[in-house]
């Protein structure tokens, strides 16, 4: 794993799926209530894989965990609630706003959004973005890109990647997202 700042974040270049489920677990350390995090990348990326890892560390029952493809929202109970969305098969910003998705924004628990570039102007300003860009078969480059108002953020990322917490009850409170 390689880990550089970015302007904005971090870039980070994983070389296989167990680095993508570390990845998954030091932003659950990191994320707090009322977190929206888009998720853009090509079909195979690893949104859905990243997404899983987030929500099994933020305590959801792996067995629940689908991709919400055909579901455009799945809401799962673990020690914060998650709310996955998916919007690949919509085919307007309309439609995703008919679902009613400003309702989760501030409902207490972390939005995970894939194919959020479908819908950009949707989300809220403070969102999370992560790209992930295939390398070949097995790496990818994922560049996370966070809120100006939280300048920490990315050095508690760094910490959680590189220090690690296989503590599955970290979780620091509703700041721990500044």
């Amino acid at each position: 794993m390689n880990i550089l700042r970015t302007e904005s974040g971090l870039q980070i270049d994983l070389d296989d799926e167990g680095e993508t489920e570390r990845l998954g677990r030091a932003l659950a350390d990191v994320l707090a209530p009322n977190v929206v995090v888009g998720l853009v990348g090509p079909l195979g990326a690893g949104k859905t894989r990243l997404s899983r890892a987030i929500a099994e560390s933020l305590g959801v029952d792996p067995g629940a965990i689908a991709s919400p493809t055909f579901v455009l929202i799945h809401e799962y109970e673990g020690r914060m609630p998650v709310y996955h969305f998916d919007v690949y098969r919509l085919t307007s910003s309309a439609e995703f706003e008919d679902l009613g998705p400003a309702d989760y924004w501030k409902a207490g628990g972390v939005c995970l959004v894939e194919w959020a570039d479908r819908v950009r102007n949707l989300l809220p300003a403070d969102a999370w973005w992560i790209a992930i860009e295939p390398l070949d078969a097995s790496s990818r480059r994922v560049r996370i890109d966070l809120p100006e108002a939280s300048p920490r953020l990315p050095d508690r990322l760094i910490a959680a990647l590189t220090h690690g917490s296989d503590d599955p009850d970290r979780f620091d409170g509703p700041d721990a997202a500044t």
